[in-house]
This record gives structure tokens, sequence and C-alpha cells, in this order.
């Protein structure tokens, strides 16, 4: 960033995000533990970081360009380790229900979410996301093309993960459809 902005221009970004961040959680304080992991960790960040570069003279395309770019390096990171847990032979067989497993936990009502669950079985798992706290939360706060980068870090963290998986949404809330209709199979 700095090589990109300058030194003094990066210093005032990241102090007003982290002054963002503050009033936004501050806000938002009363909302239950079980959302941290989503809304602290990612889409805080992310609204205060896109408010303060928005704020500092950077476009809206550009700031969210930025954060969608740095969301996708990061999920890549995490598409390497699954990838390289996937050799651990048969393992990629046990995928599909340890996906709905996690996603009714971490993804649940109780995280803000709302889920329609077409089918869960062994080679196969299929849902439609209907609510999404992204989604909402960076509508709320005005940002709604930052949604679009969480959706696609999200393909590639999962979309490679083994020859035998295959990953994939038509269409996502964050980039205009009716929900997110999310499918995991094992071809």
């Amino acid at each position: 960033m700095e090589r990109h902005y300058g030194v003094e221009k990066t210093g005032a970004i990241i102090g007003d995000a982290w002054r963002r961040y503050a009033e936004i959680v501050d806000e938002n304080d009363d909302e239950p533990k079980k959302m941290y992991m989503h809304t602290r960790k990612r889409i805080y960040p992310a609204i205060a970081a896109f408010d303060a570069m928005t704020g500092n003279g950077i476009s809206r395309e550009e700031a969210a360009a930025f954060l969608n770019r740095y969301y996708e390096k990061r999920a890549a990171g995490v598409g390497a380790k699954i990838r390289g847990a996937m050799r651990i032979p048969g393992l990629y067989k046990l995928v599909p229900k340890f996906f709905a497993k996690m996603t009714k936990s971490s993804f649940g009502e109780d995280c803000g979410f709302r889920a329609n669950w077409i089918r869960t079985e062994r080679e196969e798992m299929c849902f439609d996301m209907l609510a999404c706290p992204y989604q909402d939360t960076c509508v709320k706060y005005g940002c709604p093309e930052i949604v679009a980068g969480f959706c696609r870090a999200d393909d590639e963290a999962y979309g490679h993960m083994h020859p035998k998986l295959k990953w994939g949404r038509t269409k996502t809330l964050g980039q205009g459809g009716d929900c997110c209709d999310f499918r995991l199979t094992i071809e």
C-alpha cells in the first residue's frame, strides 16, 4: 500500500480505518458473539478500510478492487493449505459431509445467515444461502461493491480443493443473485 499511495497517505488511511472499525464495533455491540468471526474479523475491517480509503481520496472502484485483491490473495493461502490436506488418500470423500456440518455451525442463523438446505449426502452438499451478513452489512454501510470480493475469496479457497471435488455457484447475493447457490459434489 505504501508503494502505491506513499507513507503519509497510507498512514492516514490506516489510522482512519482503525477509528472507523472501532465506531462500527461500537454501533454493533449487541450482536451475538458467534457473529464475531465474520463481522469483527472480516466484514468490519473491510468496511472500515473501504471508508478510510474513499475518505482519503481513493475512488470507490479502486478501493473495492484493492480490498477484493486482498481477500482473494488471503483465500489463495487457505486454498493451498486445503489442497495440501487433500493429498491424504481418500480425504476428499469426507469433504461434502464435513462442509455441511461446518456450514451449519459457523454459517448458521445465529451467525446472521439463512440457508435453504437442498441436499446433504455423502457425495453431495447443496444449499441456497438466502441471507448473508457479508451482503447485508456491507449494503447497510453503503459499500455493496466489496461483497463480490468475499464471494470470489470462497471460490479461490474452495474451487480447486481436489480433482474429484466440484465446487460451484451460478449466482451469489454479492453479485446480484437472489441467493448463493452452493454446490459441492464428488465426481
